[in-house]
Parts: structure tokens; sequence; C-alpha cells
């Protein structure tokens, strides 16, 4: 079931839906010509912006460097050859010598740390670097034959080493490899990172407990570096948890999750991981915020300077027809919560492309919360602002008494200035008419927000007990207030404001108080000049209107 306007439009969305289906591949556009609306279909993650839907892409997108851990490195084990590479008991030393005496034999490292060559004696190699055997074995061989011998070593096998590999990887253990193998080689053995909680950015390396060694995946996918790091037996590998994330789609060369180790994350920081396809114009950011799904449609240079939030999603636009506007639909409904429409595009049309469930949404109190609106409202009560200040510090004082008590309220005025000053208006106008909802034409970037269905009246402002009741027809605002506990003692009785789940706000008075609705109990103004009382009491049904919101005073 549905409103009357979505119903006359079902076979224009069912077309609209089939086409979506065929086109529904990157950079791809769907067109309604009869209706004035083109439809930006891009990837899922422009289209599904619900927060169950958000969780579902994130689970699909993969993290950055996810193919690293395949097996290539475990399968290609580097031999102990590195020159910092520290020989140890049971190593194989090649010795080859000639000139005035001659010997080549494999020597192995005795557990005295010494191998043994005829007519020269133990030579201690233990505790050498790879680099230093060829000097070592040369010095004592010289000891002896002083002239006319060459000597050439090669360390040709090594003893492996024990490492522990912990933390996020997917089969934690104990693993054996060369020495001088990379971090990636013992990964790899171990699974490779657990890709939902284990972070590619801070790999530690320990010995003896402490941190000697951080690996930065990132480095080594981009750049190629990686820390060289001999390990040695009992040194441990901790895949620390993953940090602060975005998930990046649409038109971009890289489209994964970023990890990022700065709690500041900025679209440039964004563009620089993923790189972006040449003629990307806009980006849209969907985010969840206290269980709801947001969306921002930004101009690339705009978004670049834009803070990201952890866990956002971006997805990169080619959208070079400046005839389009995004419009973005919040609440509780099914679909898309952004789409790119026509300039002439109109309320009624993008909500023909809305599905809603009759019984969760009230779909028949719909509002627009437009930016520009917000503007205006803030400029209003801002100037309100300014007319308090100015009726204030130049009311007369006639007595001492009085002057002391300005001074008091001052105090007050300023703190109640600086309160206000930080309202941001919500921008709402009003569609809904005796005649049905109006088809007006939308702005870029309006949000088109459809209520949910609620059975409850929400009491609060100046009330003893600010909670919602449970809606009970015939009930009054007095019975309500009552319910709450009655009026606070800076309660202004007169001004007592019911808020519509459609954007009305209204004064309460006799009107009857219908599931959904919210009263607000404003304050009374603080002070007995009447002419100050009056702005303040204006300033205040101002900031109610714009933010829904009774302010305390």
């Amino acid at each position: 079931m549905r409103s009357n306007y979505l119903k006359e439009s079902m076979h224009k969305l069912l077309v609209l839906m089939a086409a979506v289906m065929i086109t529904n591949t990157v950079g791809a556009q769907t067109s309604v010509e009869s209706t004035g609306i083109a439809v930006s279909e891009g990837s899922e993650l422009f289209n599904k912006k619900q927060p169950q839907q958000i969780d579902h892409l994130r689970n699909r997108i993969r993290p950055f460097g996810h193919t690293l851990f395949g097996g290539g490195f475990s399968a290609s084990e580097t031999l102990g050859l590195n020159s910092d590479y520290v020989v140890g008991v049971g190593d194989k030393v090649a010795v080859r010598i000639w000139g005035a005496t001659a010997y080549d034999q494999v020597q192995v490292v005795d557990s005295q740390g010494n191998i043994f060559i005829p007519d020269v004696g133990p030579v201690k190699l233990g505790g050498v670097k790879n680099s230093n055997v060829n000097g070592t074995v040369k010095a004592a061989i010289a000891r002896v034959y002083t002239n006319d011998v060459e000597v050439y070593t090669n360390l040709i096998t090594a003893q492996s080493a024990s490492v522990y590999v912990t933390g996020y990887v997917h089969k934690p253990g104990k693993y054996s490899g060369m020495p001088s193998s990379s971090v990636l080689n013992f990964i790899d053995k171990a699974g490779g990172i657990d890709e939902a909680s284990g972070s590619f950015r801070k790999i530690e390396i320990l010995r003896n407990s402490k941190t000697i060694a951080v690996v930065d995946l990132y480095d080594f996918i981009r750049n190629g570096l990686i820390p060289d790091v001999v390990l040695k037996d009992g040194d441990a590998i901790v895949v620390k948890p993953l940090m602060h994330t975005v998930y990046v789609d649409g038109d971009a060369a890289k489209p994964n999750r970023f990890e990022f180790t700065s709690d500041t994350i900025t679209g440039s920081d964004v563009i620089d991981l993923s790189s972006p396809l040449a003629g990307v114009t806009h980006a849209a950011i969907s985010q969840v915020r206290a269980g709801e799904g947001v969306f921002e449609y930004l101009p690339l240079a705009q978004f670049k300077q834009r803070v990201i939030g952890d866990g956002d999603m971006v997805s990169f636009r080619s959208d070079v027809n400046e005839k389009n506007i995004s419009v973005n639909i919040a609440g509780t409904f099914n679909g898309a919560s952004a789409i790119t429409v026509s300039r002439r595009a109109t309320l009624r049309q993008v909500l023909d492309l809305v599905e809603v469930d009759p019984e969760l949404s009230a779909y028949e109190s719909i509002y627009i919360k437009r930016k520009s609106i917000a503007s205006r409202q803030k400029i209003a009560i801002e100037d309100s602002l300014k007319r308090l200040e100015s009726e204030y510090y130049t009311a007369p004082s006639s007595t001492d008494s009085e002057s002391r008590i300005r001074v008091q309220e001052a105090n007050l005025i300023s703190e109640f200035v600086k309160k206000v000053s930080r309202i941001e208006p919500q921008g709402t106008l009003v569609v809904v008419a005796s005649k049905g909802v109006a088809d007006i034409v939308l702005e870029n970037d309006d949000t088109i927000f459809i209520p949910r269905r609620s059975p409850s009246v929400l009491v609060t402002g100046e009330v003893r007990l600010p909670r919602a009741f449970l809606w009970e027809k015939g009930v009054s605002v007095n019975s309500y207030i009552s319910r709450a506990g009655g009026y606070s003692s800076n309660a202004n009785r007169g001004n007592v404001l019911l808020v519509k789940q459609d954007g009305r706000v209204i004064s309460a008075g006799n009107t009857p108080v219908e599931a959904g609705d919210e009263l607000l109990i404003l304050p009374k103004a603080p002070t007995k000049n009447l002419q100050l009382a009056a702005s303040i009491t204006d300033i205040l049904y101002k900031i109610a209107v714009a933010t829904r919101v009774a302010l305390s005073i």
C-alpha cells in the first residue's frame, strides 16, 4: 500500500527499476525523460545507503593489500644469505683455500661456535655476521700461512628460526623459517592477516618483549619498502587491530577499504591512496550516524578539504552534467538514500521513486530540510540577538538597585547569546497542505524526510518530568503536561507549542493532539524589562520553530 501519488506512478517506477537492473555498472546512468528525472546508478554504494545496506557493502569491499597473502611468500622461502645474518651453531660454511696450501670442504659450525681447518685449527664463526665470515677465516689462515694464500668462504645454509606469529592473523602459532626471511613469509605461513579486524599498517616485531621494528605494508605495496630485520628464535610478529578505515567505490583505480594511521582523515588522504580515475568530478560520502544513513555529494575540490569519518564510504563519480542536482532521502523508507535528478524535478516526481511501508512510515507527514531555509533562519536568529543586545545595553536604570539587577541580567543575557549562537536550524520546509503534498521544484542537496509512524506523544521543555506517553484519543494538551509532572517554575505557560510530524510548529491552545506530536513548553524570559522580555520570547519562539527544541535559559 502506498500514498495516492505513489500508486499513480507505479508503472513508471517499474520501468525505471528494470532499466537500473540492466545498467547497474560503474558509470552507467538511467534517465526517465517523461518525468525529467535522471537517476545516476553508478555502483551499489551510490544507490544503497540504509545502515544495514552500508554494512553489507562494507563487507564486500576488500582491504587494500588483500592479495598479498595467497601463499606466494611462504612458498618461496629465502635462504639465510642476508649480510646481517649472524652465524650460529649448525650453520654450514663452504671454505676454499688455494696457493701455498689447498683445501675445499663444507664445514658445520660446532656446538662451540667453531669450524675446524686442518693445519690452522678452530676458527670462531659463531656470532659473526655473514658479511664478516670471509675476513674472519682469512685472518685465521694468515696467522699460519703468511704468504701466497687465497681464501673464499660462502655461507650455504643457515639454521631456521622459530618465530611466533600472533595478533589478528588467521592461524596464530609458532613457525620456522630462515632468519633473513621477511615478515611477509611468516605472516603468509600464518594464513595471512584477518581482513575483518587486522591491521595492514601496524605490525610489530618483538624481541624480549620489546618492539624492535614496526612494519607498514602500505610502504611495501606502494614503494617496495620493508624493514630489514634478521629474525631470531623466540621473536614475535604481532599484527595489531585494524585502525581507522574508509571504504572506496566507484570511479577509482583502487576500490578498496583503506586504513589510516591518523585520527584525522581528509578527502585528500583518501584521493592519494585510492587514485580516482581521470574525469572524476564529485565524491559521494555515505555515513551511519546515530543509526541513520547520512549522505553528502560534494565536488572533488570541496571533498579534498572535507574531514572523513572512521567507517565512512566514498564513491567517486564523473558527473559532468551540470543540469543535475542531488536529493537526499531520510527517515523511514526502503531503497536509496540519495539520487541524482534533473534541476526541473519536483517533489512528487522523486517520491514516485521512493518505496515506503505504510505501517512504519508516516508518509502523509513528509517534509523537506532545505539548506537555503536553514541559512535564512540562522540569519533571522542572529539579527534578533543583535537587537536583543542593543535593547538591553541601551535600557536605562533609574535606581542603584536596578543597576545591580541589570549587571546580573547582563551576565545571563551574555550566556544566552553564546548558547543561541551555537544553534543550527534544520531549515524545515512544510510541504503538506489540505490538498496533499505540494508539488514543489526541489533544490540541490534538499533532504526529503519521511517520519517514522509513532504511537507516542513527547512532552519536553519546561516540565518537571520530560518524557513520552502513549497517545490516547481525546487527551488534551493540559492532560499530557500534567502527566509530565506539570509546568516547571521556569515555564512560560502562555507559550506552549505543538510540533507536528509534518514539520509544522503551532500554538498548542485547544488543538487536538495526534500520535507522533511533540509538546514544547518554552521558558519565560528572566527579566522584568517588558521590552527585553518580548525580545527574548521572540528568539525562543524562532529557535523552537527552526530546531524543534525548547532552549532552556
